[in-house]
């Protein structure tokens, strides 16, 4: 084994040690409070998952093919980042967006290789998925959570997409703390949740600035919300309300100018190039995932369209384009979106009346991520990568309707077998 090779492995045993003594150090925390969240098991599972995922398509031999050129670009980016001294690209980073400082942060003083790093978006990405799972604990309880929890590791998407040098990772982490922080302003207006929600918010726009302010705004909303239930029942209540209003005072002009028609005319660029079949990827027929064209030139015809690219988000790829092995990985991501979707469905429907009251906090960042990533998705299989979000909020929130329906048949009484009763009184009389 040569000195690379032995720095290499190093490094990956570093990366895992961190990965799962921070991830170990987290659910103690939270156990704390809440004695019995058991998501161990759950957790060393998808860890072994993802790892085993890292190594199986490194050795495939059709890593480039399901990887996508992105990350070279982040790598690159990071090196060149790594290579500059402090003060000089890294706090303010300028043009560097988080994910490729975090990199860069990991090769200059760890000199991690690719695969110790992809160990360490693996655990960022679970570290946002145990604030959602406590979350939910918090809203419907340990059992909810401890399911759930099974299902968020076994998620065939999020095994392929939580170790990949992109963006989404910190994306998880950071719809994580918004989901946790805005659980604790949802419940009992606790302040210090709106510190968690700002630092994801911050952590978001950061990262992938257009869908950080949409998680900001959930933020804002879910304040309001939850301000507006306690109105008059709390004296946190009103400062909350008024910082909110104030908020929006100030936002509107960045509002106006996010939908002017310069920006909305970026925006049509920028679909128009993603949903080109041959112009994207520079071959002929080579861009086979492109989504229909979508007109967004204006605010009214935003407001048209979205809806179609946004059911486009939630079910695309179809599950039978399997043409290659990047449409076969999304088929079966598909599979378990359509199926959780149709349980959604019903699972609404059951709590109707009650939705909001039971899943506020996870809600509201799930339906604006899922309209940020709407407006930027051209490409089905870049919506398939966007919808590991969509999908991990949506297993927390199927199991917090589930657990309230659950509890719900639970408290109803059983059905009385009147067969087995003797007949008295008026029905006696009836019968003489």
């Amino acid at each position: 084994m040569t000195a690379d090779s032995h720095l290499q492995a190093e490094t990956v045993l570093v990366a895992a040690l961190m990965s799962v003594y921070g991830l170990a150090w987290l659910v103690r925390r939270l156990r704390r409070t809440r004695p019995d969240l058991h998501i161990g098991r759950q957790l060393a599972l998808g860890l072994g998952l993802r790892w085993a995922a890292i190594a199986g398509v490194a050795t495939s031999g059709i890593s480039a093919t399901l990887r996508g050129g992105d990350e070279t670009l982040f790598l690159s980016n990071a090196h060149r980042l790594a290579a500059s001294p402090f003060g000089h690209g890294f706090w303010p980073h300028g043009d560097y967006p988080l994910h490729t400082v975090v990199f860069a942060l990991q090769i200059k003083f760890g000199d991690f290789s690719e695969g110790a790093m992809r160990l360490t978006q693996v655990g960022i990405a679970m570290a946002g998925m145990v604030l959602i799972l406590a979350a939910l604990y918090d809203l419907a309880g340990a059992r909810a959570a401890n399911i759930a929890a099974w299902f968020m590791a076994l998620e065939p998407a999020s095994i392929f997409f939580n170790s990949a040098l992109h963006k989404e990772p910190l994306m998880v982490f950071a719809s994580g703390l918004m989901v946790f922080g805005g659980t604790r302003v949802w419940r009992r207006l606790d302040l210090s949740g709106l510190f968690l929600m700002g630092a994801g918010g911050l952590i978001a726009v950061e990262t992938r600035p257009y869908a950080g302010w949409f998680l900001i705004s959930s933020g804002a909303m879910l304040i309001l919300h939850a301000s507006l239930r306690r109105f008059g029942g709390s004296l946190k209540a009103m400062p909350l309300v008024y910082a909110v209003v104030i908020a929006g005072f100030v936002a509107a002009p960045a509002i106006v100018q996010v939908t002017s028609k310069k920006s909305l005319s970026q925006l049509q660029t920028s679909q128009n190039a993603n949903t080109d079949s041959n112009a994207v990827r520079g071959g002929s027929n080579t861009n086979n995932l492109a989504l229909e064209q979508v007109d967004y030139s204006s605010r009214g015809r935003v407001f048209t369209n979205l809806p179609k690219r946004v059911r486009d988000v939630l079910i695309r790829p179809y599950p039978w384009q399997v043409g290659n092995a990047s449409q076969q990985l999304g088929a079966v991501g598909s599979m378990f979106a359509l199926t959780g979707l149709v349980l959604m469905i019903g699972a609404l429907w059951r709590r109707r009346g009650e939705v909001l009251e039971l899943i506020g906090p996870i809600l509201y960042p799930m339906l604006f991520l899922l309209i940020a990533y709407a407006l930027s998705a051209g490409n089905a299989g870049t919506g398939f990568r966007y919808r590991t979000h969509i999908v991990t909020l949506g297993v927390a929130m199927l199991f917090a309707l589930r657990e309230g329906v659950v509890r719900q048949r639970e408290s109803e009484p059983a059905p009385v077998d009147r067969r087995s009763r003797p007949e008295t009184g008026p029905r006696l009389a009836a019968v003489q």
